[in-house]
């Protein structure tokens, strides 16, 4: 099996952070872990340091998902496969992981997958899933396809958008794996409904920029 660089951005996710560590550290596979912990206000930081990661990188403030996974990808510069992976999923396990790799591994032209959260407990996420598989966060990625990305530090929220629509625009195959059983936090779980509402309306904003406006960062 072809080694991986796994990437995880992190905001203020100390409480749930360390389910998705426990998964990856264990993970039978050669692997370079790193935790960017983007500007976390929270014990973030110190709950990645339980982990044997390879580095956890902070930035000072809060730059977005994008600038977190750019920070990851430079500071790895090359790998044979890569993962972006959520730091507030639930029921990950190393299957789901095998989903996301294998099909890079069994097929060369296939550039990235999209992992497809499918759990039993969140009907409003498994709709989200379906319907907007564009904004999903779980994603492999062939080494190719990520020497051929422009810097993503830009993108925010609407890093998965760029992703997409770069793999589209350069005809990269894409293969869209079910995960079944993993789900994630929401927003509103997270921080509450006054806090959590405007943050997922604000995560919205940053999609739509994307989506819109994505050609001007390529």
């Amino acid at each position: 099996m072809k080694s991986v660089a796994i990437i995880i951005p992190a905001y203020n996710e100390a409480p749930r952070i360390g389910a998705v560590l426990d998964v990856v550290c264990s993970y039978p596979r050669e692997k370079r872990i790193v935790v960017v912990d983007d500007g976390s206000k929270d014990a973030t930081y110190e709950a990645a340091k339980n982990y044997d990661v390879e580095k956890i990188i902070r930035h000072d403030r809060n730059l977005g998902k994008g600038a977190a996974l750019q920070t990851g990808i430079d500071y790895i510069k090359d790998s044979p496969l890569w993962l972006f992976i959520d730091a507030d999923l639930i029921n990950l396990d190393h299957h789901h992981l095998d989903q996301l790799l294998f099909p890079l591994e069994e097929d060369s032209r296939v550039g990235m997958t999209i992992g497809m959260l499918v759990s039993k407990s969140k009907k409003n996420v498994n709709l989200a899933q379906k319907y907007f598989s564009i904004l999903n966060g779980q994603r492999g990625l062939a080494n190719f396809f990520v020497k051929s990305l422009p810097s993503l530090a830009w993108a925010r929220f609407g890093v998965e958008v760029f992703l997409s629509n770069i793999a589209k625009m350069n005809n990269v195959s894409v293969v869209e794996p079910i995960l079944n059983n993993v789900t994630h936090y929401t927003k509103e779980e997270k921080y509450g409904f006054i806090y959590g509402f405007p943050y997922r309306l604000r995560m919205y904003k940053e999609c739509l920029y994307a989506y819109f406006n994505w050609k001007k960062y390529i």
